[in-house]
């Protein structure tokens, strides 16, 4: 099961500092943007993060917040964004039921490494990603979601691959579309 553009983003409750949190709350006040991530160990998460952060203020000015999922519990998961000066919210998701919930399965060896991967490992390095140590399921598939306020996907991205992460023009764009206005 996957989910599509239309179809309504489950209300998952993930882990905060301060306690469980509903999605929900989150995209009531402007369209979301939800990244879930493989592993703290991942480059191209790390890029994504770096991605995202340096992007941050833009996808605000388009309407959006940042969520990102990682499959750890609170505590690490704040740790590890706030090392990194990530400026928007990381939420846990240690027994990662929200993934299995938007149906980001387990990947195929060849989806994380091999050559192709290898030169986006370079890339992912270029621009300050590096690989870390691998914790938890390396083999966790990531994507990206852009979801309005009323709790409906206006975008959904499953990665095909490790680095395969949407593009920031892509959430520009999802987050600009008319079916994001507030509604009545």
């Amino acid at each position: 099961m996957t989910l599509q553009a239309g179809d309504p983003f489950p209300d998952l409750t993930l882990e905060s500092l301060e306690g469980p949190v509903r999605l929900s709350e989150r995209w009531r006040g402007r369209p979301l943007v939800i990244v879930f991530m493989r592993h703290f160990g991942c480059a191209f998460c790390r890029e994504y993060l770096i991605q995202l952060s340096r992007g941050y203020e833009e996808l605000r000015a388009a309407g959006g917040e940042v969520v990102a999922i990682f499959q750890y519990r609170a505590q690490p998961t704040v740790s590890f964004c706030r090392s990194r000066g990530v400026p928007f919210e990381c939420l846990g998701d240690p027994d990662r039921a929200g993934y299995r919930a938007v149906g980001l399965g387990r990947g195929e060896r060849k989806e994380y490494f091999g050559l192709h991967v290898t030169r986006m490992w370079l890339r992912a390095a270029k621009s300050g990603a590096f690989v870390g140590k691998p914790q938890g399921d390396i083999a966790q598939r990531p994507g990206t979601f852009v979801v309005d306020q009323g709790g409906e996907v206006v975008l959904a991205h499953y990665n095909r691959s490790s680095p395969d992460n949407r593009a920031m023009p892509a959430l520009l764009e999802a987050l600009k579309r008319p079916t994001l206005r507030p509604r009545a």
